[in-house]
C-alpha cells in the first residue's frame, strides 16, 4: 500500500499577521520528511502551526486573524484552503504548540486530558477495528482522488462556461449582461441543432448588424419609367431612311445637302420682304422666290420638325438614364444584410443605364447629320435592331424593379432595426450554442459522474468514521498512557518527584505522590508538555510512519543538558515519522536539529529540508513582512549568529543609498557583532564599553567620530543576549544607524584586517 501523502509546499498565506501575502518564489525548496524552519521571534512560527493546527482540526483555529486565507499542497496534487479540503489531513496531523498545551494541560488546576491506548485484552475488537480503519484509509484515499477529480472536472466545466459565456457576450455587444449562469440557463431550457450553425460569412453579416449603433435612413424608391428605348430606335431608323423625293430645280437636285440652308434662307428673305439676295446681291424676283418654294415643299418642313423631336427624346432619354445612375445609393447606405442583394441590383442597373446612356448617344450624331441633309438617307449600323432595344427596355425596367425591392426591404429593416439587430444577436447566439453543445453537455456529464463516485464514497466513509469510534470506546484505556508519560518525564528529569496520575476523566499532575501545590517551574512545565504530547502519537491506533508531526518551539529557557535532552527525545520519537517539521527560534536547537538532518539534506534526491522565516521592514514603513525562504548559506553552514548578522551590516554598507530591509534589526544586530568581535580580541570580563575605549587608545588611528557612534550603540542597545531577542525595536534613527554600521566596519577592518576579509569572503 502506498505511503499516505505528506505536505508539499505551503503555496499561500495572506492576511496572516506578518504573512501579508505570501507566496512562495521559485528557489523555495518543497518540503520533504524532514523539516527545520527557523526565524526569529515574531517571524510567523506561531501563526504557520496554527495553520497546521487547523489542518489537524479539520477546521481554521479561531486563533488565527479572522479573515486569513492559506493554502496547502500535498504530494499526491491534494490543495487544501482556507474553505476546501480542511480535512484532508485529519486524523494524521498533530501539531505541539502553546495552543496545545493550554488546550490539554491546565496548569493552575494540575490536571491533564487523557490519552486513550487501545487494550490489548480485546483482540476480537482490535482486528475488527484494524479491518474498518484499513477501510476507511483507503476510503480516504479514493475520497480525496475523486474529490480531486470532481474538482478538475468542475473547474474544466465551470472554464467551459465562462470562455463559452464571453465569447457570445463579446460577440453579441451584451458585456456584463451574459455570464456563465445565462449560458447554463439557455442550455437548460432548448436544443440547439447543427442546423442552427453558421458560416463565417453569414456570422461576420450578423456582427455587423448588432455592432449597427444607429439605424440607417430610409431611401426613396425610384420611379420604374416606361425607357422608350425601342420606339425611339424605331422613329430614328425610319427617320433617318427618310427622303423628300425629286427636287424641283436642277441647281438644287446637284446641291441637295444645301436644302437645309437654302429653306432656311428663303424663310428669312420672305420674313423680311428682301428684295436682293444678302448672300450674291442678286435680285429676288417672284418667279425665283416661287420657284425656290416649290422645290422646298411642306414634306420638308415636317421631316425636319420629325428629326428636331426625335432628337430631344434621345436627349432626354440620354439625361434620364445619366440621372438615375447618378442618383443610385451607395452600398454603405443601405442595411448590411441586404447589401449583397443591393449590389448585385445596383450593378444589373448600372450597367443597363450605362448601355442606355450609349444608345442615346449614338442616336445623337445620327439624327445631327439627318438633319444637315434631309433628303440623304444615313446608314444607321450604329443601332441596335428594334428587338434588342425592346428587351433592353423590359430588362431595365426589371432592374429598377429589383432595386427597389431591396430599397423596400432596407426601409423596412429601419422601421424594425430594434426587432432586426435582435434577431441577429438571437441567430448568433443560437449558433454558438450549437457549436458549443456537445463539450457542455460532455463536460457536465462529466461533473456529474464525478460528483456521484464521490458522493458514494462519501457515504461509505460517513457509514464506517461512527463504527470505528464506536469500536474505540468500547476498548479504551487511558491508564496505559500514564506509564509511558512518567517513564519519558522521569528520563527526561532525571528524578521521580514529578508524575502522572490516572483520574477517571485523565491524569494528575502529582509531586512526591501529592497533588501539585503551587507553581511549576519552566524546565518542569516543557518537560511535561513535551512527553505528553510524544505519547499522543500513538494514541487511538495511530501508527508514527503514518502521521505529520508538527513541533514549535519545544523548548525556552532550558539548561544546555535540558535543551540537548529535548532535542534526543524528539530526534528519537520522531526519526520514523511519515513528515516531521520543527519550527524554533533558538539558535542552540536549531544548531542541534540542523547537525541531525545535515546527511539527509545533502542526499541525492533530498530527504530533509532548512527553511528561514525571513522579516522585512522597509524603513519607510512600520509594516514587517514575512515569508518562506532558503535558508542562507551563512546560517547553514555555521554554528554561530556573527556571520548572519556581519552578512546583513555589510550589505546596509554596500547598498548604494545605504537601504535595507532589516532596519528594525540592525541596531541590536550591530551590538551583537560589535560584541562577539570584542570578546575575541580583548577577552575577559571587562564590560564592552570599557574595551571600545581600550580600542580607542590602542593607536589604531580610529577617527573619535567613529568611535562616538559606537559609544551610542553601546548605550542605547544593551539588552540583546541572544539572537532570537534581536527583534525588539531600538530608539536608534536611521542615520545613526547607517553611521553605526560605517563606523563599526572600519573598526573591524582596522583592528583585525585578515579576519575582516575572511568575514567578507564568507559573506559572498
Amino acid at each position: 500500500m502506498p505511503a499516505p501523502p505528506i505536505i508539499r509546499c505551503v503555496s499561500s498565506l495572506k492576511g496572516l499577521g506578518v504573512f501579508r501575502d505570501y507566496t512562495p518564489t521559485a528557489d523555495v525548496p518543497d518540503l520533504q520528511q524532514h523539516n527545520l524552519i527557523y526565524g526569529f521571534n515574531g517571524s510567523g512560527k506561531t501563526t504557520l502551526s496554527r495553520v497546521f493546527a487547523s489542518l489537524e482540526a479539520g477546521a481554521v483555529r479561531s486563533e488565527l486573524p479572522d479573515g486569513g486565507q492559506f493554502e496547502v499542497k500535498l504530494t499526491n496534487g491534494t490543495v487544501i484552503e482556507t474553505t476546501s479540503a480542511l480535512d484532508a489531513l485529519k486524523g494524521r496531523l498533530l501539531v505541539f504548540n502553546v495552543d496545545f498545551i493550554e488546550d490539554n494541560l491546565r496548569w493552575k488546576d494540575g490536571t491533564v486530558n487523557p490519552v486513550f491506548y487501545l487494550g490489548k485484552a480485546q483482540a476480537e475488537l482490535l482486528e475488527k477495528l484494524e479491518k474498518t480503519e484499513a477501510a476507511i484509509s483507503a476510503l480516504a484515499l479514493q475520497r480525496t482522488e475523486a474529490a480531486n477529480d470532481h474538482s478538475r472536472k468542475g473547474n474544466a466545466f465551470a472554464g467551459h462556461k465562462t470562455d463559452a459565456a464571453r465569447l457570445i457576450a463579446e460577440q453579441l455587444g451584451l458585456g456584463r449582461r451574459y455570464d456563465a449562469t445565462n449560458l447554463t440557463a439557455d442550455y437548460n431550457q432548448a436544443s440547439y441543432d447543427d442546423n442552427l450553425k453558421l458560416s463565417d460569412a453569414e456570422r461576420q453579416q450578423l456582427r455587423a448588424i448588432i455592432n449597427q449603433d444607429v439605424p440607417l435612413p430610409k431611401r426613396d424608391l425610384f420611379a420604374t419609367p416606361s425607357f422608350g428605348l425601342a420606339t425611339l430606335v424605331f422613329n430614328v431608323r425610319q427617320l433617318l431612311d427618310m427622303t423628300l423625293g425629286a427636287v424641283a430645280l436642277e441647281e438644287l437636285r446637284q446641291h441637295e445637302s444645301m436644302l437645309k440652308w437654302v429653306k432656311e434662307g428663303v424663310d428669312y428673305h420672305h420674313e423680311h420682304d428682301l428684295s436682293s439676295c444678302l448672300f450674291c446681291g442678286n435680285e429676288l424676283t417672284a418667279e425665283r422666290m416661287a420657284a425656290l418654294r416649290q422645290a422646298i415643299d411642306d414634306k420638308f418642313e415636317q421631316l425636319t420638325g420629325n428629326i428636331a423631336a426625335t432628337k430631344q427624346k434621345a436627349e432626354q432619354l440620354r439625361d434620364r438614364v445619366g440621372s438615375m445612375k447618378s442618383a443610385l445609393p451607395s452600398v454603405n447606405d443601405i442595411s448590411r444584410d441586404l447589401q449583397p442583394n443591393f449590389t448585385t441590383a445596383a450593378d444589373n442597373l448600372r450597367m443597363s443605364l450605362t448601355r442606355g446612356a450609349e444608345i442615346a448617344a449614338a442616336v445623337l450624331p445620327l439624327l445631327e447629320k439627318k438633319a444637315a441633309a434631309p433628303n440623304i438617307r444615313v446608314d444607321p449600323r450604329d443601332l441596335p435592331t428594334e428587338p434588342d432595344a425592346a428587351q433592353w427596355d423590359a430588362a431595365a425596367r426589371q432592374h429598377v424593379s429589383d432595386l427597389n425591392a431591396v430599397i423596400e426591404a432596407h426601409n423596412r429593416s429601419q422601421d424594425e432595426f430594434s426587432q432586426t439587430q435582435e434577431a441577429a444577436r438571437k441567430k448568433l447566439q443560437e449558433h454558438f450554442l450549437a457549436d458549443r453543445q456537445t463539450d457542455y453537455r460532455t463536460l457536465k456529464a462529466d461533473v456529474t459522474a464525478a460528483k456521484s463516485a464521490l458522493d458514494e464514497l462519501e457515504v461509505r466513509y460517513q457509514a464506517l468514521t461512527p463504527k470505528a469510534e464506536q469500536l474505540r470506546q468500547d476498548m479504551r484505556q487511558h491508564g496505559p498512557a500514564a506509564e509511558m508519560i512518567n517513564g519519558m518525564i522521569h528520563s527526561y528529569l532525571g528524578h521521580k518527584e514529578l508524575q502522572i496520575a490516572t483520574l477517571d476523566t485523565g491524569y494528575e499532575i502529582r509531586r512526591n505522590g501529592n497533588p501539585v501545590s503551587g507553581s511549576l517551574s519552566e524546565s518542569e512545565k516543557t518537560a511535561i508538555a513535551l512527553c505528553y504530547f510524544l505519547s499522543t502519537l500513538e494514541a487511538e491506533g495511530r501508527q508514527l510512519k503514518n502521521l505529520i508531526v508538527v513541533v514549535d518551539d519545544p523548548i525556552s529557557s532550558l539548561d544546555t543538558k535540558a535543551l540537548h535532552y529535548a532535542f534526543s527525545l524528539i530526534s528519537g520519537a520522531l526519526e520514523g515519522a511519515g513528515q516531521l517539521i520543527i519550527l524554533t527560534h533558538n539558535i542552540h536547537f536549531m544548531n542541534e536539529v540542523k547537525k541531525w538532518l545535515k546527511d539527509k539534506v545533502k542526499k541525492e534526491p533530498p530527504t530533509a529540508t532548512l527553511l528561514f522565516l525571513d522579516v522585512v521592514q522597509d524603513a519607510s514603513a512600520d509594516i514587517r513582512t514575512s515569508s518562506l525562504k532558503k535558508m542562507p548559506r551563512v546560517i547553514r553552514e555555521y554554528d554561530s549568529e556573527y556571520q548572519y548578522l556581519f552578512h546583513l551590516v555589510l550589505r546596509l554598507k554596500q547598498s548604494p543609498e545605504g537601504q535595507t530591509d532589516y532596519f528594525y534589526l540592525m541596531p541590536n544586530a550591530l551590538r551583537k557583532v560589535l560584541e562577539i568581535f570584542l570578546a575575541f580580541k580583548l577577552p575577559g570580563s571587562a564590560g564592552l564599553k570599557n574595551k571600545l575605549d581600550n580600542i580607542a587608545n590602542s593607536g589604531y588611528g580610529l577617527d573619535p567620530a567613529r568611535i562616538c557612534a559606537l559609544d551610542r550603540l553601546v548605550q542605547l542597545e544593551s539588552h540583546a543576549d541572544n539572537l532570537d531577542d534581536l527583534v525588539t525595536f531600538s530608539s536608534m534613527t536611521i542615520e545613526e544607524t547607517k553611521g553605526a554600521a560605517d563606523a563599526l566596519l572600519t573598526l573591524m577592518e582596522t583592528v583585525d584586517k585578515p579576519h575582516y576579509d575572511q568575514l567578507c569572503r564568507i559573506c559572498r
